[in-house]
């Protein structure tokens, strides 16, 4: 478990990130450290990297959407500075 810290809606926030291992797979459950975008994330907290990078599986143009690719965006950040 690692936390990653991301910018929405103009403020910082911070999420924690747990790996769980799967058979075929990787996933990365999000747990925003913010009850509002928790509901608002709620159902669509699992990440799973494709060719190695992370995206959202929702429409940007949703504010749900839009709050998951911010957290994907600085979870391939932060990936990418530990290698």
């Amino acid at each position: 478990m690692f936390s990653i810290k991301f910018e929405f809606r103009a403020h910082e926030y911070c999420a924690l990130v747990r790996i769980k291992e799967k058979e075929t797979k990787t996933e990365y459950h999000i747990t925003v450290m913010n009850g509002e975008l928790e509901k608002l994330l709620y159902g669509n907290h699992v990440l799973i990297p494709e060719s190695g990078l992370f995206k959202s599986d929702l429409l940007p143009n949703t504010e749900a959407g839009s709050l998951k690719c911010t957290i994907a965006e600085a979870l391939n950040k932060q990936i990418t500075l530990a290698e």
